[in-house]
């Protein structure tokens, strides 16, 4: 009888362990998704906080190089950027011309070029009236990426770019461009804030007082 009693012991203390593991996965469980959907808040609190500076900053009449400046301060550091640059399109001089660039650890003074030759990511974005996400090192060169003189010296080349156009008509105003050191760095929804925030620019500019822009 003692045996057949151990026996049953033993197979309720197999059940209870078991249970036990089970609670402890489901437990485990509940905490990733628990830290999944903070984290999903603290990004759309932030995303929320990025566009309302936006709003309460940029403002139509605002020259071209103010509106570049205020977005660069507003999205730069929050969003984690390696590069950031704002560029002008003067189709009727065939120019795009580089009012804010910004990378290694400061602003450079980047040279305006021919728009017609079509000659990196930029004028992809320009001439295709789009949007265009580059999620790597190896696909940016594929695409015509242009290295740039402190790239070509240093060697610390952005993986990801994103360039969003300014405007929607045949001819955008120009692009904005948010770069990062990071592999597919940039999310769905975190483009969606970049297109929103150049969305914005793309108004000011256009905006009342636009004609005196500089």
């Amino acid at each position: 009888m003692s045996l057949f009693g151990g026996s049953k012991q033993d197979q309720a203390l197999l059940e209870r362990d078991e249970r036990l593991r089970k609670l402890e996965a489901e437990s485990q469980g509940i905490l990733a998704r628990l830290q999944d959907t903070q984290e999903l808040v603290g990004h759309l609190d932030q995303d929320r906080d990025l566009l309302l500076s936006a709003l309460e900053r940029m403002r139509p009449g605002e020259s071209d190089q103010a509106l570049a400046q205020i977005l660069f301060d507003i999205s730069f550091k929050a969003l984690g950027l390696a590069c950031f640059y704002v560029a002008v399109a003067d189709w009727d001089q065939d120019q795009l011309r580089f009012v804010l660039y910004h990378e290694g650890g400061r602003a450079r003074n980047h040279p305006s070029r021919r728009l017609s030759d079509r000659a990196g990511l930029s004028e992809r974005v320009l001439a295709g009236r789009r949007s265009v996400y580059i999620r790597t090192m190896e696909e940016g060169h594929a695409a015509g990426s242009l290295l740039t003189a402190a790239e070509q010296a240093t060697g610390l080349i952005p993986h990801s770019w994103y360039g969003v156009p300014l405007g929607w008509g045949p001819r955008p105003s120009g692009l904005v461009s948010f770069q990062s050191f990071q592999t597919d760095a940039f999310s769905e929804g975190r483009r969606r804030v970049m297109d929103a925030l150049a969305a914005l620019m793309s108004t000011c500019m256009s905006g009342p007082g636009s004609a005196q822009r500089s």
